[in-house]
């Protein structure tokens, strides 16, 4: 792999780093060319903005990877879940929840690269998708899959989602899909008019305040805890918050306590996905994606070739005229 480059963060700084040389995969894994690296918005996050958090040193960021094996010559998408298998939360298919985890593109090296060496239960072959780009949109849409499933157990009723990024996006089509009256917020008039066209017409938009919900489910950027206050006001006595937010260091709820509680409302947080219950979130959300949809197309149509991730990150900085849903890095296409 000498002359193949990754890029990393490094001393705070974004450059590309050579991928140190290997004669072989070691035992239990296998080289993925990469072919599409997606970036997701917990990478995005500590890329474009200041982090108040720590990183690994150097940080290989990217766990949003479409690729071929190496091994096979087939095309995969990568399950960046790194579980031990061993514990009492792997025995219960509780993955996200095992305390010796380790995540691709985080604890290991990420898919921001020319080629990525992965755990070989890791590789999940690809059906037949319309695009092969849609593959990076397995782990958003686990996220989605793993809110509905786990976080919004009991009867289904009416959901509001705030978010019009790619995981509210695949929260309203999974939860559409289980039967939920579906009603986003998305504020961004031109985000909206293009979710509008690609959208199942079950899923209402709204550009100001929610329908009073049953439940409610905070898919939104979290640098403010305006999107978990705002849940909490559409919410019915009774009904339950849903915090898929991945929000970020030193984020406090400002809401009094009491004003929660006094109402009986659940306030409950969704974090990655699991494989209990005899399914596997990701494995399941591929199986979602190849459906198809005008929606796969609009999440995945702004790509830069891999050497333009710095171009990529400052796309996703413009205007909200211009601003892509998500930034796709393409490599050996």
């Amino acid at each position: 792999m000498s002359d193949i480059y990754a890029w990393a963060v490094e001393g705070g700084s974004l450059r590309q780093l050579p991928i140190p040389d290997e004669e072989s995969p070691a035992r239990g894994t296998t080289i993925i060319e990469t072919r599409y690296a997606g970036l997701c918005g917990s990478d995005v996050a500590k890329l474009n903005h200041p982090w108040s958090g720590p990183l690994p040193q150097p940080w290989y960021p990217g766990h949003e990877i479409v690729g071929v094996d190496t091994e096979t010559g087939s095309w995969a998408a990568v399950d960046p879940l790194v579980p031990c298998l061993s514990c009492h939360y792997c025995d219960r298919g509780h993955v996200h929840l095992c305390p010796g985890l380790r995540r691709i593109g985080w604890d290991l090296p990420g898919g921001l690269a020319h080629a990525v060496t992965v755990p070989r239960d890791s590789v999940v072959p690809l059906p037949h998708l319309h695009d092969l780009a849609h593959g990076v949109l397995a782990d958003p849409m686990a996220v989605a899959l793993h809110g509905v499933r786990c976080g919004l157990r009991g009867p289904v009723g009416r959901l509001g989602v705030i978010g019009g990024g790619v995981v509210g996006v695949c929260t309203a089509i999974c939860a559409a899909e289980a039967g939920w009256d579906v009603h986003m917020m998305v504020r961004e008039p031109s985000r909206a008019y293009h979710l509008r066209l690609a959208l199942d017409s079950r899923i209402a938009l709204h550009s100001a305040d929610l329908p009073q919900c049953d439940a409610v489910v905070d898919a939104a950027s979290g640098h403010s805890d305006s999107p978990v206050r705002q849940a909490l006001n559409a919410v019915r006595d009774g009904g339950t918050v849903l915090v898929q937010n991945a929000y970020a260091p030193r984020v406090v709820l400002s809401v009094p306590l009491r004003d929660v509680f006094r109402h009986s409302i659940t306030l409950r947080g969704s974090f990655s996905y699991c494989r209990a219950e005899g399914r596997d979130d990701f494995r399941d959300a591929i199986q979602v994606i190849a459906k198809g949809g005008d929606w796969a197309a609009l999440m995945t149509r702004d790509r830069f070739p891999l050497g333009e991730l710095p171009q990529g990150l400052k796309a996703l900085r413009g205007g909200s005229r211009h601003r892509p849903f998500k930034v796709l890095l393409t490599s050996g296409i």
